[in-house]
């Protein structure tokens, strides 16, 4: 098949040029001109309009788009007359699972077929390997299953259910995450300040050797200490936070489900601009390794 790849940010780069080397035969676009040159002096082939991308690929048409979740609709109403009825529209980014159903439902009764994908992994992921949670219909994802293949780490698919199944997931999935980064965050702010002038660096790598806690996150960690030693210098202790922690503490809500540690570690982000920590520094640090956001510019 050939597919059509709208999209390359940090994410959407990445996962073309994993494609492009996998033998996918990938047709690229994006609004601004610097990645399209990058993209294109890699090899890829890279179309300079929706237009071009459109022409570009043959019917019936599979158009990946990886953008922030703010811009999915007005990006698809920009190329939705350029398709032709039983072309498939793949959402990869951290949509909203209820903005996934509505354009499942949109999509479909206008004869398209629409597909959400929850990817997780972040650009290292998408270079090296991504984990797919794939919500849409059934029968698209098994036409479409070896694409999936060549974008995931080994096994590191799934197909979930109906349209919205797939970001449901993630946004679960991102909650969680929250989660687990505030407890480790907490613990290891206790072992910084007790009075055993400990090895930071050395806690993370017994953890991470068969511990319960060894994870790819205190991997993260431990790179972190790696790149900004101890004190984290030059980490912000404000953190960044985007939707998904808040979609999953009101999912919770809406279900009558106590997901207090999910709530507590969002408002932690939130109010943490006020209230400086080594909690937020670490936060932070593995914000940056994982995701490759910024450590920003306030150091605390």
């Amino acid at each position: 098949m050939k597919l059509g790849y709208i999209g390359l940010g940090k994410m959407g780069m990445n996962m073309v040029l994993r494609l492009h080397e996998k033998g996918q035969d990938v047709v690229a676009y994006n609004r601004s001109e610097e990645p399209r040159k990058e993209a294109r002096e890699a090899g890829v082939h890279v179309a300079d309009s929706y237009e071009e991308l459109v022409k570009l690929l043959p019917a019936p048409r599979t158009i990946w788009v990886m953008v922030p979740n703010n811009v999915v609709d007005s990006v698809i109403a920009e190329f939705l007359p350029l398709l032709s009825k039983g072309d498939t529209i793949i959402d990869g980014g951290n949509s909203f699972y209820k903005d996934s159903v509505r354009r499942g439902k949109e999509l479909t009764d206008k004869g398209f077929h629409f597909m959400d994908i929850g990817t997780s992994g972040g650009p290292g992921g998408a270079r090296n390997g991504a984990c797919l949670m794939i919500g849409g219909e059934e029968a698209v994802y098994k036409k479409l299953v070896p694409l999936f293949k060549d974008i995931s780490a080994p096994d590191a698919y799934q197909y979930l259910g109906r349209a919205g199944a797939g970001h449901f997931v993630k946004m679960v999935h991102n909650g969680i995450e929250y989660g687990m980064m505030q407890s480790l965050a907490e613990g290891f702010a206790i072992l910084e300040k007790s009075d055993f002038n400990l090895d930071l660096p050395k806690v993370t790598e017994i953890y991470n050797h068969r511990s319960v806690i060894e994870s790819r996150l205190v991997g993260w960690l431990a790179d972190a200490y790696k790149k900004f030693g101890k004190n984290l210098d030059g980490v912000s202790a404000t953190v960044s936070h985007t939707g998904e922690g808040e979609w999953t503490v009101n999912a919770g809500k809406e279900l009558g489900i106590p997901v207090k540690v999910i709530e507590d570690s969002f408002k932690f982000r939130v109010e943490s601009g006020g209230k400086p920590s080594y909690i937020g520094k670490v936060l932070s640090a593995l914000r940056n390794q994982f995701g490759g956001h910024s450590i920003g510019e306030i150091k605390k």
